[in-house]
């Protein structure tokens, strides 16, 4: 279980916001005071045993505005504790959506998928595996790629300025060589990271919630039962009917279900 202190959360919260869908910042005053209680009053339930307490209260964290891996993380870690994989599996992901880097939320996520099997396990016939781009650009989480790229860009930008005012020489042909490379490097970084928002924003997944639903032929409640998911599995939503949420699994099968039982990442 990881400890945020929550002035690191509040700050670190508003650098997350590039890597997932934009969330209103904490303000200041009694609403940072109130984060702070529900934070902490989380920590304090999950350490004695109640994690049930410990979801209500990071879930009010979640509710008031802040969006941190560290919160999903520990969001993931109570769920999984009450039982509740599907939401744990959510939350786990969604971690790794601001952080790719996090070896303690993969290894969690690991767990939790496989104590998901008791409920069923899902055998996708016929996956087809995520196109090369897709995989490229969701290898690294966002917020990195954009300071990769900016960071790149300006590396680029001084050593051709310095380039500019270098007499001829060993120094300025490595800076040249240096510039020329840093150029290719934030190209690919800008590449991936315009990649990834064309991604986020036309390639919508989400997790299953329950410990196991019904997907139907159509958005209504008597349509007749297709095929059945379980809790943890990743699915792609590709329209929404009201309530109802049409989704496809990986290998190209799709159904209607409850729009709420299906976390939205």
């Amino acid at each position: 279980m990881r400890r945020l202190a929550l002035a690191a959360l509040l700050v670190l919260g508003a650098g997350a916001a590039a890597a997932a869908p934009p969330a209103p910042a904490p303000a200041a005053g009694d609403h940072s005071v109130a984060i702070d209680a529900a934070f902490r009053r989380g920590n304090e339930a999950f350490y004695r045993g109640d994690f049930r307490a410990a979801v209500d209260a990071y879930e009010q964290v979640a509710t008031l505005g802040v969006v941190h891996q560290d919160l999903y993380y520990n969001l993931g870690n109570a769920y999984y504790k009450a039982g509740q994989i599907g939401l744990a599996v959510f939350n786990y992901e969604r971690a790794l959506a601001l952080d790719a880097d996090q070896p303690d939320a993969k290894r969690n996520l690991e767990a939790a998928r496989a104590a998901a099997e008791r409920f069923g396990r899902d055998r996708v016939e016929g996956r087809v595996t995520a196109p090369f781009w897709s995989r490229a650009v969701l290898a690294i989480a966002r917020s990195t790629l954009l300071w990769l790229f900016l960071g790149l860009y300006y590396a680029c930008f001084l050593a051709l300025l310095a380039y500019r005012f270098l007499t001829p020489g060993l120094g300025r042909a490595a800076l040249g060589t240096g510039a020329a490379l840093f150029g290719v490097a934030a190209l690919i970084a800008g590449l991936l990271f315009f990649g990834r928002l064309a991604h986020d924003r036309y390639v919508h997944e989400g997790v299953i919630l329950p410990d196991e639903v019904s997907v139907k032929d159509g958005p209504s409640p008597g349509a007749s039962t297709a095929f059945q998911l379980h809790a943890g599995l990743k699915v792609r939503l590709v329209e929404r009917d009201h309530e109802w949420v049409r989704v496809r699994l990986p290998n190209g099968l799709e159904g209607w279900m409850r729009d709420g039982d299906v976390g939205r990442l």
